[in-house]
């Protein structure tokens, strides 16, 4: 079992993005310990910042941006 996942939400709305990511989250296992969104970087801050402050779930651990690439945040799992 994968204990992370990576979902693209590039071409998605802000509203989109955050149902979909929430969506996922919402699917993951319980074994499944991190989701990794890649939302760009190159085409404004809609996407990432939705990703990094509007995204709700109780299962939510932490969401963390990747200091390597601004296009990618990964959100941390609750078992």
């Amino acid at each position: 079992m994968t204990k992370s996942k990576t979902i693209d939400v590039h071409g998605l709305t802000g509203d989109q993005a955050k149902a979909r990511v929430e969506r996922e989250i919402r699917l993951a296992p319980p074994k499944c310990e991190s989701i990794i969104v890649i939302h760009g970087c190159n085409n404004g801050t809609v996407l990432r910042d939705t990703v990094r402050r509007r995204v709700r779930s109780k299962r939510i651990l932490d969401i963390v941006p990747c200091f390597a690439n601004d296009g990618q945040t990964t959100i941390y799992l609750k078992e």
